[in-house]
């Protein structure tokens, strides 16, 4: 016995493992690094763009929730890392330490979601109301992991690891789910509303699941930047899976966390960076394209909110009517170039950005 303990590395924590547990811890260190490495390539792929979201526009609230959420995510994913290989004096505070990075990051990037669909949903106080008590839910349920996680040494080495998470660790996982999958919704009904112009909600119900002026649809959404929060939703979803696979261990639960966190910030800080450098609009139907199951159906433009109403109105009193020589958002751009050229001085007034 004396024999094989001296076989031992003392400099190789997995040693004083069983090896069931020590492969596992293995394959989180190549994860957590797979996933610190793709996190700091984005960040270092938008180093263009983050230069210009300081230095050539304006820094208001949003921009900058949106560095704090890159850097509260790439906080809690290098701590996380330190955490699985390196000697450690402290567990518990290294665990207390990227416990709290998770809370921050997960609300940083929650109020960009949020900012997002109240641009959406400008001036309703109703939709305020009912997607700031999301965001609140979403920052109450992230205070369950800094409380929760215990840890400790590999003993006789400096290496730690998680011993105990808390019972009810899948709400952190479920309420990101519920408003991200809320706000997700709630943005495709925006779209479909102004996008679809039709009679009845049956006949949007009927556009949606394949009707005439689906393709209409798919490109609002697309040009709205849906696809990337869907992913965020597919991705908490698949998380919250994982979390309840009984055969999965706690290194499962907590290696599987990270990757998710690291994509669902990154969709939504591509989404805010499309909307600031104007690929996106801002309140996602101001360049929406419309299809309809009405013939006397005109749109209008107002160039004063940038912002496209469907309304019934007659062609003969209607100055800005359909033509198909010109797109809608060229004639649109058009009224606008009008507008600006009248009085350069004059600022354009928006009915809510992101910018």
């Amino acid at each position: 016995m004396d024999n094989a303990t001296e076989l031992l590395n003392p400099s190789t924590p997995l040693a004083f493992l069983p090896p069931a547990l020590a492969d596992q811890f293995e394959l989180s260190r190549y994860l957590f690094a797979a996933t610190l490495g793709a996190y700091v390539w984005d960040v270092a792929l938008n180093l263009g763009n983050d230069y210009a979201l300081l230095f050539k526009h304006r820094v208001r609230f949003p921009t900058i929730v949106y560095f704090l959420s890159r850097v509260f995510t790439l906080a809690f994913i290098l701590s996380s890392f330190i955490y699985t290989v390196a000697p450690v004096k402290s567990c518990d505070a290294l665990v207390l330490g990227y416990s709290i990075c998770l809370v921050l990051s997960q609300t940083a990037t929650a109020m960009l979601f949020f900012l997002r669909v109240t641009a959406v949903w400008h001036p309703s106080k109703i939709a305020f109301g009912v997607f700031f008590i999301l965001w609140i839910a979403v920052l109450g349920a992230g205070m369950i992991a800094p409380f929760g996680i215990r840890s400790t040494h590999i003993e006789p080495t400096m290496q730690c690891i998680n011993t105990a998470l808390p019972a009810n660790i899948e709400v952190t996982a479920i309420m990101p789910l519920i408003n991200d999958t809320a706000i997700f919704l709630a943005i495709n009904y925006r779209i479909l509303a102004h996008t679809i112009v039709a009679n009845s909600r049956l006949a949007h119900l009927r556009v949606f699941f394949g009707g005439p002026g689906l393709s209409t649809l798919s490109q609002a959404l697309l040009r709205s930047g849906q696809h990337f929060y869907f992913i965020a939703v597919a991705t908490h979803i698949t998380l919250l899976v994982l979390l309840k696979l009984p055969q999965l261990t706690r290194i499962d639960h907590a290696m599987f966390g990270i990757p998710a966190i690291a994509l669902i910030n990154a969709m939504a800080c591509l989404v805010f960076r499309r909307i600031k450098l104007g690929l996106i609009s801002s309140d996602g139907i101001s360049n929406a394209p419309m299809t309809g199951l009405s013939e006397n159906l005109h749109a209008t433009a107002n160039p004063m909110s940038l912002s496209l109403h469907s309304r019934r109105t007659d062609p003969t009193t209607t100055g800005f009517g359909l033509n198909a020589a010109y797109p809608l958002d060229v004639r649109v751009q058009m009224e606008i170039d009008k507008f600006e050229g009248a009085d350069g001085s004059q600022e354009i007034r928006k009915p809510t950005t992101l910018a």
